[in-house]
């Protein structure tokens, strides 16, 4: 293989995955649904596993058939006979206490379930210290005997401690496995059958499962067939609500005929001549002779030639009298087919049912992201609603607090205005000379020149009264006044999310699945998404909020600042300026009386001039317009929040792409194997 070739197949390997092909079967159906189901894309919880590896193994063990009845009606007896070897414990006692579920193995062997988790195998012999309720059997949870016989290779029989039991849980017990078990055969006493009490136990345990019932009649070997069948008449009339068919039998006959049948006699001696050669081999491994081997073969070989050659007709006729094959043709020909069906239907019911409880759990967390979406949709359009109410309220607040500044220069220009006074003056104006005459000769004149009384005007505004200062500590404390509430107007806003993402993250940050075969880390992915949802959410947001209280926190200093730091200095350059006017109109005037006249400042001009030494007109922009400052800011906040909100829903969009794509897929499996 060339090195091109080599690098394309291992590419293959690591990083395309092929998608495995699978049969119609149901088998088949169980591989597509691991595959599916188990994909890392699910994360899967081992609980998940778990229950598709027990439909798996559901799909490939046998048909469960369920032996059950009253106290003392020879369950284990019947079972012995099915079985054709006594391997079950027998007694006048409710021996079997304990769920026996019995299967193939390759050799006989108990195996015991204890409560706490933990197994035993032991030798079948000792079956009846684990089962009989006469021992000390709490702890243990069930049985399981494994045997070599054919006829656990189709059926799985299972042991029950009947309905009556003396102990209230066995009943439950019982209950719990006919839910769980193909077939059900009731096993009564013919001379029991057709009682009252047995037509009350019949109608609360019996009364769903007719379809795969059968009743049958044990130790019809104690009665005339006459009464035999009278019975079996009458039982199929009265109970044939809880039973396919009812078969009597005698399982004493049955096992008696079965236990000498040639294939369970020489199946034994092939048993014995195995167990015999594995002692002597385990003990003598170095000194065992092959002549002994062979000699003990040739016996083995020598039963066996005797069980082919006896006649064992009468045991034939035996194991017919008793009724017991038409058992087995029962469990063949009516429990198998259905259980066959039954089993692909509940696999495929189970398979539903899983996959239904799959989805839910991922359309849950699509609910808990649409739910935090709808969060930040409705507050996005509660949040620009208020803002937009807050930029009317606070233009409106601005422009009264403008208007203070505007009565403030009203008051510095009357009192400048009232504190202009005259003084007299005099100029000196050039006579016409005579004409002999050299020299200019001037001419005194008296005027009334306009002069500021600037000390007073201080005096009267900054000092004794300090009138502009008290009106400027109320304008400064109004700003503060209207600073804050725009901040807590804004701080509310952002609590309004902020209290809804809480309450939307309460529940969810302790989620926990509320079914086992539920995801575990989608679960703790969820919870960690929901305690984070300051960082997913919130801060961006409050980010914002933070940044406008630092623009509108400079911007109020600046309004606060540079007028009441600045109101003196500002009056007094308005002063100064109004003086330096009128100096200089005295000085044309004194030149020039006829081409210039004094400068006699106007309310007007005393205003326009403080307007101008305050800064007004950059003031009014941000304060005296439909372009306040806060306006911007309230605008700004308003589109921010919106492309917060669409990144927000993009983002929660992204989270549910993952959780779309899994139901996708299990919807689609369900469209196939169902």
């Amino acid at each position: 293989m060339s090195l091109l070739a080599s690098f394309i197949t291992a590419y293959k390997n690591k990083f395309i995955k092929v998608i495995p092909t699978f049969d119609e079967s149901l088998i088949g159906t169980l591989k597509k649904t691991q595959y599916t189901l188990l994909d890392d894309l699910l994360s899967p919880s081992p609980q998940l596993k778990n229950a598709l590896d027990k439909l798996q193994i559901r799909a490939e063990e046998p048909m469960k058939v369920a032996i059950t009845g009253q106290f003392s009606s020879g369950k284990s007896t019947f079972l012995n006979a099915l079985l054709a070897k006594n391997i079950l414990p027998t007694g006048i006692t409710p021996v079997t206490s304990k769920v026996n579920y019995i299967r193939y193995g390759e050799e006989f062997k108990i195996r015991v379930h204890y409560a706490d988790g933990r197994d035993e195998y032991h030798d079948v012999s000792n079956i009846a210290h684990f089962t009989d309720q006469r021992e000390f059997v709490e702890d243990i949870a069930y049985l399981t005997l494994y045997a070599p016989l054919n006829i656990l290779k189709d059926v799985v029989f299972v042991d029950t401690p009947g309905l009556n039991s003396q102990a209230a849980t066995d009943t439950q017990t019982t209950q719990r496995v006919l839910k769980e078990v193909d077939g059900i055969i009731w096993l009564t006493l013919i001379d029991n059958a057709g009682k009252m009490s047995e037509l009350k136990v019949l109608e609360e345990y019996l009364g769903e499962y007719q379809n795969k019932s059968l009743c049958v009649l044990n130790q019809k070997d104690k009665f005339t067939p006459s009464q035999v069948e009278e019975t079996t008449t009458y039982v199929k009339t009265a109970f044939g609500e809880f039973f396919s068919d009812v078969i009597p039998i005698s399982a004493m006959q049955a096992l008696e005929s079965r236990s000498h049948d040639k294939q369970v006699l020489m199946q034994e001696k092939l048993e014995m001549f195995l167990k015999s050669l594995h002692v002597k081999l385990e003990n003598n491994a170095e000194k065992i002779e092959l002549d002994e081997i062979e000699r003990d073969y040739t016996a083995y070989q020598h039963e066996i030639n005797s069980v082919l050659q006896s006649d064992l007709s009468a045991n034939m006729e035996l194991l017919s009298a008793s009724n017991i094959d038409k058992v087995l043709v029962f469990i063949k020909e009516e429990i198998q087919p259905k259980a066959s069906q039954s089993k692909d239907f509940a696999i495929k019911k189970e398979i539903k049912n899983i996959a239904s409880k799959l989805i839910a759990q991922h359309g849950l967390f699509l609910e808990i992201y649409d739910e935090l979406k709808e969060q930040i949709i409705s507050f996005e359009v509660e949040e620009k609603q208020t803002f937009t109410a807050l930029k009317g309220k606070f233009l409106l607040d601005l422009k009264s607090a403008f208007m203070r500044i505007e009565q403030i220069i009203e008051t510095i220009a009357d009192a400048t205005y009232n504190h202009m006074t005259t003084q007299k003056r005099v100029r000196y104006e050039a006579q016409k000379s005579g004409f002999f005459q050299s020299t200019p000769c001037y001419a005194p004149f008296e005027y009334q020149a306009p002069k500021i009384n600037a000390d007073q005007i201080y005096k009267t505004l900054f000092y004794e009264e300090n009138i502009i200062g008290k009106m400027f500590k109320q304008y400064v404390k109004n700003l503060s006044l209207i600073q804050d509430e725009v901040n807590e107007n804004n701080r509310i806003v952002y609590q309004g999310l902020e209290k809804r993402i809480l309450k939307w993250q309460s529940p969810y940050e302790i989620i926990r699945k509320n079914e086992e075969i539920h995801s575990d880390i989608e679960f703790a992915n969820i919870r960690k998404f929901a305690s984070k949802a300051y960082e997913n959410i919130l801060k961006p947001f409050s980010d914002e909020i933070a940044d406008s209280y630092a623009k509108i926190s400079s911007e109020f200093n600046h309004l606060s600042s540079a007028v009441s730091f600045n109101y003196q200095n500002a009056t007094e350059v308005c002063v100064a300026f109004l003086e330096n006017k009128i100096e200089k109109s005295l000085k044309l005037y004194e030149e020039n009386p006829t081409k210039f006249s004094l400068y006699h400042p106007k309310m007007d001009e005393i205003k326009e001039r403080l307007r101008t030494s305050f800064h007004l007109y950059e003031l009014e922009n941000m304060m005296n317009t439909n372009r306040t400052f806060l306006s911007k800011d309230y605008d700004r906040l308003i589109e921010k929040f919106a492309v917060l909100k669409e990144e927000k829903i993009a983002f929660l969009e992204k989270k549910k792409e993952r959780h779309l794509k899994v139901i996708g897929k299990i919807e689609e499996l369900l469209k196939e194997v169902l």
